[in-house]
């Protein structure tokens, strides 16, 4: 009788295990394509990003652009001049010390 216990409970056991890994696989997959999801929702939002600010240069002025290029040269400048990176030839002969 002993025996038979054991028996059926292995059985029980082994069982459940087999029915929680067929779970943790439809997890797994699960997790997966909300993961893919996500990273396919972010790229459509980064391009949709772009676009508008495609469509944002493209409806300016020939003036607005040119103010447009040359501040963003000079924010490029300052960012550099901030973050240490190295300055100009010119700067570094003419400029102040």
């Amino acid at each position: 009788m002993k025996g038979f216990k054991y028996i059926v409970a292995i059985a029980f056991l082994s069982l459940s295990l087999s029915l929680f890994s067929q779970e943790t696989k439809m997890i797994k997959n699960r997790r997966k394509m909300l993961a893919k999801q996500e990273v396919a929702k972010k790229k459509a939002g980064e391009k949709a990003m772009d676009e508008g600010r495609e469509r944002h240069r493209n409806i300016q002025t020939k003036a607005v652009k040119k103010r447009m290029k040359k501040q963003a040269k000079r924010s490029k400048a300052v960012n550099r001049q901030r973050s240490g990176k190295k300055k100009s030839f010119f700067v570094r002969i003419f400029g102040s010390k």
